[in-house]
């Protein structure tokens, strides 16, 4: 009876220390709290990110494992679990080219992209999404600056945030870490939404050789859903569960260039692969015909102006 007793004991230790959790905040040099940081565990795709008080938690399954905090405009900082319950961050400068805005007469626009007022909901393990887009040299020379920005938006829990910005190209085409415009926190309405944000009074110009429009989730309390399903044990018992989201969903288009590339966890920009059906005619792929041999990239469009 005490054998078992100890192994009980034992067993519980082991349960314990299997989930611990780590609580923490993140400031910046004047001790301010900074919302929104990225906090993943090295070399996982596990993460979270920080509350608008910079607050945060994380559960670890082992506490040996590093964890790397990155925001925008600061330096991405590694640290041992047990140093990181007050975590300060360095910000670095960020140098925005300045505009020079020449006097027109009359204001000429143009819609392009990959927005669908449908678009549809594909969900991908992807922590960050982001689009190519390329303006014709002729194009640019008549529509130089960027006005306005268009995307979808399904989400099932009211006010969800998510992190918009936009960054210049890697010589190897792949998302670059220099911003060409500040990061916007963006706050969404429930259910499926036509979303336009005017980008005019940044007087943002666009690169020559193109840009990447970034969607970044937020995993904040406010941004959870909890859903319940249903699934078959390897008895055929039915069993009933709970999962997480976390909102909002972008919708997806397709196309047939290689211009989406996604992040997860891990913060590695990764190429977007094609989706490939193994049988396009079958009952549970009629739906998703349509994106047979194609790549998926975020439902948006950009409106260039001079």
């Amino acid at each position: 009876m005490m054998q078992e007793k100890r192994l009980w004991f034992l067993l519980l230790l082991v349960s314990i220390s299997a989930s611990a959790q780590i609580k923490g905040v993140v400031v910046d040099e004047n001790n301010i709290p900074i919302p929104y940081v990225n906090i993943w565990i090295e070399n996982e795709n596990i993460g979270t990110t920080s509350e608008d008080d910079g607050s945060f938690k994380i559960d670890l399954k082992d506490e040996n494992k590093p964890l790397i905090f990155s925001a925008i405009g600061f330096e991405t900082k590694i640290l041992k679990p047990i140093e990181a319950k007050n975590v300060i961050l360095k910000s670095t400068s960020i140098e925005l080219e300045d505009v020079v805005i020449n006097k027109k007469t009359t204001k000429e626009e143009k819609e392009i992209g990959y927005y669908e007022s449908g678009g549809f909901r594909y969900h991908r393990a992807y922590f960050v999404d982001g689009i190519l887009f390329k303006v014709a040299k002729e194009e640019l020379e008549k529509f130089p600056f960027l006005k306005e920005l268009k995307f979808k938006t399904l989400s099932k829990v009211q006010n969800a945030k998510i992190r918009l910005y936009l960054v210049e190209i890697n010589n190897d085409g792949s998302p670059s870490d220099k911003l060409i415009m500040d990061d916007l926190i963006i706050e969404v309405k429930k259910g499926s939404r036509k979303n336009i944000i005017d980008l005019s009074v940044k007087k943002i110009a666009i690169p020559e050789n193109g840009f990447y429009v970034v969607f970044e989730k937020l995993k904040i309390e406010e941004n959870k859903y909890y859903y319940e399903y249903e699934y078959k044990n390897s008895d055929g018992n039915k069993i009933k569960s709970k999962g997480l989201q976390y909102q909002p969903e972008i919708p997806l288009s397709p196309v047939k260039e290689e211009i989406g590339w996604h992040k997860r966890i891990n913060n590695k920009w990764e190429i977007n692969e094609k989706i490939i059906l193994q049988n396009p005619n079958s009952y549970e792929n009629l739906l998703m015909k349509k994106y047979h041999s194609n790549y998926l990239v975020p439902s948006v469009n950009i409106t260039i102006s001079n």
